[in-house]
């Protein structure tokens, strides 16, 4: 067809500028149909967008059976703190395994940060002190440390093991290596351990209480942790 074409007009010019012509046709045809599925993908991309952070939203504020056992749990404990039943319904009701403690506590979720609940299994150690113990180890078995929920457990696990430490290294040998390893830098992870009394008092009980071996784990996570600061 193009030989035919170029016979039937024989002037160069005519016929290159027709071709010109239906190449820059075809050209701002692509760059409309371009346009179009590019505006297509932006659009479908702000409903999907859109529609994740309803859900989630609407998740975050839906009530939740766990979420409200905890709750009332906690308010019962408040109103009685010394009733053991009560006490035994609370650390039943509070989660037993860190998945599970996000979905409760972290960003978008209905009982976000989780101070309250967290703090006050501290004041259960004293009654309780194997179950909150093995509720800490746990939990923090698979932590790793983020702002605020993450924070408040790892804070209010090294002041349980700073101050148990014989029922603490008992559970802490109940865990498989890795599972140790990664509660103890998850403990180390902090910025300054110098205004981290709870950790170097932990390293000290241990000591002297002959852990050694666990004593210099908890000294070698402290001095990665430190050296990775220094890095940054």
């Amino acid at each position: 067809m193009g030989s035919v074409f170029i016979r039937a007009q024989p002037g160069p010019y005519i016929g290159m500028s027709r071709i010109l012509a239906i190449v820059t046709c075809i050209k701002h045809a692509e760059i409309r149909c371009m346009r179009r599925s590019r505006l297509f993908a932006i659009g479908a991309y702000w409903i999907v967008l859109t529609t994740l952070s309803w859900a989630a939203f609407q998740n975050s504020k839906s009530p939740q059976p766990d979420a409200q056992k905890l709750a009332n749990a906690l308010a019962n404990l408040q109103r009685t703190p010394e009733d053991p039943q009560v006490q035994r319904t609370y650390l039943d009701s509070f989660p037993l395994d860190y998945k599970s403690f996000l979905q409760l506590f972290d960003y978008y979720h209905v009982l976000y940060d989780g101070h309250d609940y967290i703090q006050i299994l501290g004041t259960l150690a004293t009654a309780h002190e194997l179950e909150v113990g093995r509720l800490l180890v746990q939990l923090s078995k698979d932590a790793h440390y983020e702002a605020d929920a993450p924070s408040y457990l790892q804070h209010l696990t090294a002041a349980y093991g700073s101050k148990h430490p014989v029922t603490f290294a008992t559970l802490l040998k109940e865990l498989s290596p890795k599972d140790r390893s990664n509660l103890i830098t998850f403990l180390a992870d902090v910025e300054v351990h110098s205004s981290y009394p709870e950790y170097q008092n932990i390293v000290k009980e241990l000591r002297a209480r002959h852990q050694i071996e666990l004593a210099k784990q908890f000294e070698l996570a402290r001095e990665n942790r430190q050296r990775k600061g220094h890095l940054h």
